[in-house]
């Protein structure tokens, strides 16, 4: 195998020992060289309870913030790929297997890929979060709109590539200040670093829809938030017109879907989408007062 051999599948978890329970067993039958469970900062023991159960190691993260409990598993492990899943997923059998033949056929084709994304459906009856469907296989370059690449819940990342961003932002993503987009940023930075990115659609998870409409508006703010302090990120790096490209952060868009729901008589659409566009006014605002170094934003405090 050209430049890969090892694969190791992660689940970042906090406070949700129950989905964990769940998740774990469908992510042990995948084709991986190793499992680990990283407890992002939970409250008590039932998070390692739950993956020591079942012989997974877990690796305990003392502060919050998704984006630190994902460096850590790559500091954690030595594999040459680290595919992420969260811990409402139910990884299709295949899906380890997806990712790594995509990260395979690319390096035998020379190709410098640096992370592959895949499928997200959705199961349950809550609101409709964090879905992706494509169903053709994409190639993401320097320039791509990083917004529609793909997200964490089904996530591989190559070590090398994450060795030469210095990482994820800390101060994005869940439990950071910046609440949410550590993935979005990264693939960001990656493309902008002429990393290649694939979205692979016979890579599946399968994501439970468990929010109710204020669990789902608080998430969607959360959203907003991220998306506009990577908006504000990306426009000091690398200028406004690559700003404009970062449709996520647009609060143009967001408020014409708003205006398009509401006309369209779906109410809760038309509210989700003013929430999002309120996360996305503080989270421009905030990331404004952050410095930058290496990349990376850093906060004042």
């Amino acid at each position: 195998m050209v430049g890969v051999t090892t694969l190791a599948v992660v689940v970042c978890s906090r406070d949700r020992a129950d989905r964990l329970r769940g998740c774990l067993p469908a992510v042990l039958a995948q084709q991986a060289d190793e499992v680990l469970v990283i407890d992002s900062a939970s409250r008590d023991g039932a998070t390692a309870e739950a993956a020591t159960a079942l012989g997974v190691r877990c690796i305990r993260v003392d502060q919050p913030g998704l984006a630190r409990a994902r460096n850590a598993a790559l500091r954690a492990t030595s594999a040459d790929i680290v595919a992420f899943t969260d811990d409402d997923c139910i990884p299709h059998g295949d899906w380890a297997a997806a990712l790594h033949a995509r990260f395979t056929r690319s390096l035998v084709a020379g190709e410098r890929v640096g992370f592959v994304t895949g499928r997200v459906i959705a199961t349950g009856g809550g609101q409709p979060l964090s879905v992706l469907l494509g169903a053709v296989p994409r190639t993401f370059r320097a320039g791509d709109d990083a917004s529609h690449v793909g997200h964490g819940a089904n996530l591989a990342v190559r070590r090398e590539c994450w060795e030469a961003l210095d990482g994820f932002d800390e101060s994005l993503g869940v439990g950071g200040e910046l609440l949410a987009a550590e993935d979005t940023d990264f693939v960001w930075r990656a493309l902008r670093s002429e990393w290649l990115g694939h979205f692979e659609p016979n890579a599946v998870v399968a994501h439970e829809q468990w929010r109710g409409r204020l669990a789902a508006l608080r998430t969607s703010y959360g959203y907003g938030v991220g998306a506009g302090a990577v908006r504000t990120k990306v426009r000091r790096l690398a200028g406004r017109k690559a700003a404009r490209r970062f449709s996520a952060g647009s609060l143009r868009r967001t408020a014409g879907l708003a205006v398009t729901d509401a006309r369209s008589g779906y109410e809760f659409g038309a509210v989700t989408n003013l929430v999002r566009l309120a996360g996305l006014v503080v989270g421009r605002t905030r990331a404004a007062r952050f410095s930058l170094d290496h990349g990376h934003l850093v906060s004042a405090r």
